[in-house]
């Protein structure tokens, strides 16, 4: 039986601990779950039965654990996973059961879909990304790596995102568009025209904050 260690015990991975248990309780894959964090003290005045057991430097990977990275930032969601799996890790996609996922659907690997997110079909979801809740990518999109989608996100169909976006909660993308790397879209912007990399983007319709 697997192990599943949890790096980060933040809040977006006390998150995943609760989606991961959903999981268990569906098919048993994991026989305990253990956090990674630099702060020893993460989870103190938290309701978390779960241990910090070391950080992903000093921890010594066992043959039966299995990996998830839960951090917010795409870009260090990057360093970790690269980091880790030079030692060997393996990084599992974790996919809460109330997530609609079209069989067309390819996931790269190390993705997180919360509950009630929907993948719909012919879409494409590069390495480390996160989807969060309610979020909706529909037919023919191209999502980059290690990109991380708010709750209450939507990528209508055909467009093309690229790497490292990051999409605020009730952000939009409308049909065919293409989001270049490293994008920000603030919270309840509405994208309807291409966005050049390192943008950020803000406003409905959404529009470029110069100096960012």
């Amino acid at each position: 039986m697997k192990h599943l260690v949890i790096i980060g015990a933040r809040g977006c991975g006390r998150e995943v601990l609760e989606w991961v248990r959903d999981i268990n309780e569906i098919e048993h894959k994991w026989d305990g779950f253990s956090f990674l964090d630099y702060d020893e003290k993460a989870l103190d005045g938290k309701r978390c039965d779960v241990k910090i057991i070391g950080n992903e430097d000093d921890y010594i990977i066992q043959k039966e654990d299995e990996f998830v990275c839960a951090r917010g930032d795409g870009k260090i969601r990057k360093e970790i996973i690269e980091k880790m799996e030079r030692r060997g890790a393996t990084f599992v996609n974790i996919i809460h059961p109330t997530a609609i996922v079209g069989d067309s659907v390819k996931i790269e690997g190390a993705a997180i879909l919360y509950p009630n997110c929907i993948i719909s079909a012919d879409v494409n979801i590069g390495k480390g990304c996160i989807v969060n809740m309610n979020s909706v990518i529909a037919h023919d999109v191209t999502l980059g790596e290690y990109c991380t989608l708010s709750n209450n996100c939507d990528i209508s169909g055909g467009c093309n995102i690229g790497n490292n976006i990051f999409m605020g909660v009730n952000a939009h993308i409308i049909p065919y568009t293409t989001v270049e790397d490293n994008a920000y879209i603030c919270a309840g912007s509405t994208v309807m025209t291409r966005v050049k990399a390192n943008y950020k983007m803000m406003g409905n319709p959404a529009k470029r904050i110069k100096g960012w």
